[in-house]
C-alpha cells in the first residue's frame, strides 16, 4: 500500500500539469488527438515551458491555441507551421493543417511579478472543413 501511495504521490505533479484527449468519428477514424504538458514548477524556475502536440485526423482542419496573459508573459519558443498573434490579454498561434499532419508548439510562461506556478487559462480551438468550431479548455 505504501508503494502505491508513494508512486501516486510521485506521479501526481506530472498528472496535474498534463492534459490529453483524442476524438474519433462514428466509423472509429481519428478526427484529432492532442497532448499538452507543462513543466513542473520549482523554487528557482522563473518560467514554465508548455508544449502542445496536435495530430490532425484525415480531414483538413484549422487550429488555434489561445493562452491568456493577464498576470503572465508568453514567449513563443517553437511554433513551426503556425502564425503567432496578440490580442489585449491573449497570445495565440494558429495553423491550417493538412490531413494527418502533426504539429508541436512550445512556449514559455513567466510571471509579470513574482513566481509563476501554473499557466493561466488556455483554450484550443479546432475548426473543421464545414467551419464548425470546437473549443477545448486546457487546464
Amino acid at each position: 500500500m505504501k508503494k502505491i501511495l508513494l508512486l501516486f504521490g510521485a506521479l501526481l505533479p506530472m498528472l496535474a500539469f498534463a492534459q490529453a484527449d483524442r476524438k474519433l468519428d462514428a466509423d472509429g477514424k481519428l478526427l484529432y488527438q492532442y497532448q499538452r504538458t507543462v513543466s513542473e514548477p520549482c523554487d528557482t524556475c522563473k518560467e514554465l515551458t508548455v508544449t502542445l502536440l496536435f495530430v490532425n485526423g484525415n480531414h483538413p482542419a484549422a487550429i488555434s491555441l489561445r493562452q491568456e496573459a493577464f498576470d503572465t508573459q508568453v514567449r513563443w519558443i517553437d511554433i513551426a507551421g503556425g502564425t503567432a498573434g496578440h490580442e489585449e490579454v491573449v497570445e495565440f498561434v494558429t495553423a491550417n493543417l493538412e490531413p494527418n499532419q502533426t504539429i508541436t508548439w512550445s512556449y514559455a510562461v513567466s510571471a509579470k511579478k513574482g513566481k509563476v506556478s501554473a499557466p493561466e487559462k488556455a483554450a484550443l480551438l479546432i475548426m473543421d472543413e464545414k467551419y464548425g468550431v470546437e473549443k477545448i479548455w486546457l487546464k
